[in-house]
């Protein structure tokens, strides 16, 4: 909720700064020294950059040598598709360097030279202020073609095309302008984005007014704002701002100056700035904490949520700590009655279907930093920790500063740890549920539930709230569902939606949900069309959520 982020920020004015989503490299950097290493990709950090395992465990950060992605989403999806989760060979050359948080290394999967294929599918171009490597004359040879073909960001070199418009008969000159949806004022998400009337400028400033937007793709859950919306502007939007390398159209979505923008251009110009603290220098104290969490000096396409805000866990929080997170008294009631027979929520739009006092999608839009499916037991904050524990056992936990799931099952009562191990982790969250509305009589007992449980719920389909099942399902709790997230459901869950979902619409749906989120049910809808499943969604449709 607005009134807490304001909080949140005047306690972290003094210290906080977007580079603290960046990990803490000092501790953990491993500058790589060997010619050729085996590594394997644990996280893709931006278009260019990769968080890597070493053969002997070790962490390190790679920049893939050689290119630059000017933040192009589309490089950034093509490395999650292309490398994440797999082995790859780290190599160096003449030209390869540490710059202190990264080592810069050529990167091979399978003998391909992924810098090679970036720059011909045109996900990235030559980086002119990297030395030339051994590979420098096919990056060249890559790029003209590339160029030729107005493949992926060469497209905008094209004298018709605008970031903003797209495509126009008018001689429009190529731009790079980029609106900063956290920061632009109504009228310029009016006037500068594509079919944007007031009513949807208006519903994107309450939006992220309440919850900021994290990525790009989050606009979608904007009332009023289409998928044709999106389409037609996600080359405009971005979610943070490169100082060193936005231009006069972008800083002013920051509610910078022209005379502040000119000082900063000139001075960037002479030297890139190495801290976006050096914007304290060419713009009010006050702008400045307004926009730091939305400024960066690297073409980053995520913006982290404020860990400091109030979070509580849906599934397992008292009343008093749901309403003090902005939760209203009726809905906190309701949130905690539905907890009945052992069931808890798997998604954050059950909370729409609560019944007499429904919240409604956009309440939950609104809500959604402050909510949470699951809770890290070693990162939650501590009332957060007391409002699932209690006061002794939440206070242990957060003292501890690392508890496993282990140490639960030492810590609290065999019941307790049953009612609570669905909503909690520590480490990675895989949850995977099969759809009790959809799933087949053999799907139900493999899941754990007995012949009889199985003839109970089979019996009151659909079921639509968990006062409905009408049998004690907490020793299944971690492995059921009543909704189906369509963006995060593992494919087990997706399969026992229905029948006729094969694996392969199964693949698809995953790698189009990787490239961009569904935003709406309009949308899953028009998937299943476009994939020859327009019955089979009919018959899912009412168990289905996008968030």
């Amino acid at each position: 909720m607005k009134f807490l982020k304001n909080i949140a920020l005047t306690l972290l004015i003094s210290s906080f700064s977007i580079s603290s989503s960046i990990p803490i490299f000092a501790k953990q950097i491993n500058n790589i020294t060997d010619f050729r290493t085996e590594a394997k990709v644990l996280e893709v950090l931006s278009g260019d950059s990769l968080k890597v395992q070493l053969p002997n465990n070790d962490i390190a950060y790679v920049k893939i040598r050689g290119i630059t992605t000017n933040g192009f989403d589309e490089s950034y999806s093509f490395l999650i598709d292309s490398v994440l989760g797999q082995n790859i060979i780290l190599t160096r050359d003449g030209a390869s360097y540490n710059s202190g948080k990264f080592t810069y290394m050529n990167v091979y999967l399978n003998n391909l030279n992924i810098a090679e294929e970036m720059i011909k599918l045109g996900y990235a171009v030559i980086d002119k202020k990297q030395d030339k490597g051994t590979d420098y004359n096919k990056f060249v040879s890559a790029q003209d073609d590339a160029k030729k073909n107005s493949s992926g960001l060469w497209i905008y070199e094209n004298p018709n095309y605008s970031t903003l418009t797209g495509f126009s008969q008018e001689n429009i000159s190529y731009t790079n302008d980029k609106v900063n949806i956290n920061t632009a004022t109504k009228e310029q998400l009016k006037t500068l984005l594509k079919g944007i009337d007031d009513t949807v400028a208006k519903n994107i400033v309450a939006y992220r007014d309440a919850n900021l937007f994290s990525n790009i793709q989050e606009i979608k859950f904007v009332d009023g704002f289409t998928k044709k919306m999106y389409d037609d502007n996600k080359i405009a939007l971005t979610v943070s701002t490169n100082i060193n390398k936005a231009n006069e159209y972008e800083l002013r979505t920051l509610g910078i100056s022209n005379d502040e923008i000119s000082k900063i251009i000139t001075e960037r110009n002479k030297k890139e700035f190495s801290s976006i603290n050096n914007l304290k220098d060419f713009v009010s104290r006050s702008l400045y904490y307004k926009i730091e969490k939305y400024i960066s000096i690297d073409n980053r396409t995520s913006v982290d949520d404020d860990t400091s805000i109030l979070k509580a866990n849906v599934g397992l929080s008292e009343r008093s700590y749901l309403s003090d997170v902005g939760v209203s008294y009726k809905i906190a009631k309701d949130i905690v009655s539905y907890r009945e027979y052992g069931y808890t929520y798997k998604t954050l739009y059950e909370l729409t279907r609560l019944g007499t006092a429904n919240a409604n999608i956009t309440d939950i839009n609104y809500l959604q930093d402050n909510l949470e499916i699951y809770t890290n037991i070693n990162t939650a904050s501590k009332k957060e920790l007391i409002s699932i524990f209690g006061s002794k056992n939440g206070t242990k936990i957060y003292d501890d500063k690392y508890t496993s799931i282990a140490d639960l099952q030492k810590i609290l009562s065999k019941n307790e740890y049953e009612k609570m191990k669905a909503n909690i982790y520590e480490k990675e969250i895989k949850p995977e549920y099969i759809n009790i509305n959809t799933a087949t009589k053999q799907e139900l007992v493999d899941a754990g539930l007995s012949s009889a449980q199985v003839d109970t719920i089979l019996r009151n389909r659909p079921i639509t709230n968990p006062s409905q099942i009408h049998i004690d399902v907490t020793n299944v709790n971690d492995k059921i569902s009543l909704y189906t997230n369509i963006n995060t459901a593992s494919e087990k869950e997706l399969k026992s939606l229905n029948n006729n979902i094969t694996s392969e619409f199964i693949d698809k749906l995953i790698k189009r949900r990787k490239e961009e989120i569904f935003g709406s049910i309009t949308e899953v809808e028009q998937f299943f069309k476009d994939n020859n499943a327009p019955l089979t969604f009919k018959q899912v449709k009412q168990f289905i959520v996008v968030r």
